[in-house]
């Protein structure tokens, strides 16, 4: 029996959406995710540095981390990442891989010093790291016997009329103005008619899809990104009666995220009216973005220090650039295969538009031995359940901000993190954890991962290794609408980071 899907034209008004799939709660909660970075002694220790301070990338973390140096110091991080993940898709399994180079951290300090007042140190810092890599391949494949690519078209051509439509007019011209007059939806329902990935009754006043899944369709999807996410950090802090330091941090982000999408349709049915359909996808969003923190070291003892500190949410303003085609083979009412084909020759823009994530409180504490090491613990939460967007339109803004209100919750994490000191040398050894945003785990499960590392000292330099493993799993979905399918997803991550350092 022939498959046929309809959607009847029965809203007299169209809601007009700017909102494209970049905008949506997974972007939320991408950007206020952080992957361990930093120098290779801070991600040896599984980053747990809140109460220890005393290194470059303390100071992104506790901001009064940067009084506890005794010297002026300066270093930077190099490294590479390998990221492998494995998906299953439909009973379908299939991997990817991706290795990245990255100098993913840089910064100094500069200490003054006055032992007549109260206040015996200041500091100055900056540094700057990587907070994500977002180099990433995935790659899933499986048999549908359900759905595909024409049910999302199908699905964004829902409540609009066919008239809106003109099809005598250059094609790219015509994608160009649907874009600006109506939005993201139209545009994707005039590209699946221009291919007869979908088509229209006109007797019924229907919209229709009518390949055939009955023997099912094969599916190959790709997701693959790069870019990167930078943090900079301008530091101050003070140290108190050699007890008390006091820090503030400006931070500012910067993000250059680059999506190439692919998914392609082999219909096995050779009843079917579509053969195949592939549709490609270009995104690119970049903007940058804001925060602040407070943060305090209280040495109670030689061996016992606490601390804590207060991160502000990130406030970003952010724009999307992207870019599609769609190519169909189908059989035409002659029993004649065809091929149809629409690449526009437009760069689809969005925004600026406007995101707030997850701000965050941590309480830290450590344990120093003297000069054969120390132990450390980090202790914090993220409010996820906080995040708000700012789109174009005030419709589109509530329908996010609701949906962030219904998927999202906050989430705690840990950090533990031990170094032993054998003269100059010293062994390290950290585990994090930290939990998902989601109130459902199946979309993203809790993120956690170890690392192992070692560092030199010799004279006034210093010379640093580590070497960090992750895990998790998450669900990719394809499509928001339509094709809605969704990969089991496990991820492993390694990376191998050096850094050098100089006191001066």
């Amino acid at each position: 029996m022939k498959k046929m899907k309809l959607f009847a034209l029965i809203f007299s008004a169209l809601l007009i959406s700017g909102m494209v799939q970049s905008q949506n709660v997974g972007e939320v909660a991408r950007y206020a995710s952080e992957q361990l970075n930093g120098s290779s002694r801070y991600q040896a220790m599984g980053g747990a540095f809140g109460a220890l301070g005393g290194d470059l990338s303390s100071i992104s973390n506790n901001p009064a981390g940067s009084s506890v140096f005794a010297f002026n110091e300066a270093g930077a991080t190099i490294g590479v990442q390998s990221l492998s993940t494995d998906s299953n898709y439909l009973g379908g399994f299939s991997n990817a891989e991706k290795s990245s180079f990255d100098i993913s951290q840089a910064g100094f300090v500069l200490v003054l010093a006055n032992s007549s007042s109260k206040w015996d140190k200041i500091a100055f810092g900056f540094n700057t790291q990587t907070v994500n890599n977002f180099d990433k391949n995935l790659f899933s494949k499986g048999t549908n016997f359900n759905r595909g690519l024409e049910d999302y078209f199908l699905q964004n051509a829902s409540g609009i009329s066919f008239n809106t439509f003109d099809f005598n007019n250059n094609p790219d011209d015509e994608y160009s103005f649907l874009g600006s007059r109506f939005g993201y939806a139209t545009q994707q329902a005039y590209m699946g008619l221009y291919t007869y990935a979908i088509t229209y009754d006109d007797v019924n006043d229907i919209y229709i899809a009518d390949g055939l899944a009955n023997e099912g369709i094969d599916q190959t999807h790709e997701y693959n990104t790069s870019g990167k996410h930078q943090l900079y950090t301008l530091n101050f802090s003070g140290r108190y009666m050699k007890q008390l330091s006091l820090g503030f941090n400006l931070n500012i982000y910067a993000i250059d995220y680059a999506a190439y999408k692919t998914t392609s349709d082999n219909y096995l049915d050779e009843a079917s009216s579509l053969s195949q359909v592939f549709f490609q996808q270009d995104l690119n969003t970049f903007g940058t973005g804001v925060s602040f923190q407070f943060g305090a070291i209280f040495k109670a003892t030689d061996m016992l220090r606490f601390g804590a500190n207060y991160t502000s949410p990130i406030y970003y303003e952010l724009e999307d650039e992207y870019s599609e085609g769609l190519v169909t083979n189908y059989i035409d009412s002659t029993g004649a295969s065809q091929r149809a084909a629409i690449y526009p020759n437009i760069v689809n823009l969005n925004g600026p538009y406007k995101i707030k994530t997850a701000g965050k409180i941590q309480g830290s504490a450590a344990l120093v031995l003297g000069k054969q090491g120390l132990l450390s613990v980090d202790y914090g939460k993220k409010t996820y359940g906080a995040s708000s967007v700012t789109l174009p339109y005030a419709a589109d803004s509530n329908a996010l901000n609701n949906e962030i209100n219904d998927v999202l919750e906050d989430a705690t994490y840990l950090r533990i993190g031990g170094e032993g000191r054998i003269g100059d040398l010293s062994l390290r050894a950290g585990f994090w954890q930290e939990g998902s945003p989601y109130k459902n785990k199946e979309i993203i499960d809790d993120f956690n991962g170890y690392s192992l590392g070692l560092g030199v000292r010799f004279g006034s330099g210093s010379l640093d290794l580590a070497y960090t493993k992750s895990t998790q799993k998450y669900t990719h979905q394809l499509y928001y609408t339509g094709l809605t399918d969704s990969a089991s997803i496990n991820e492993n991550m390694g990376q191998l980071v050096l850094t050098y350092n100089i006191r001066f």
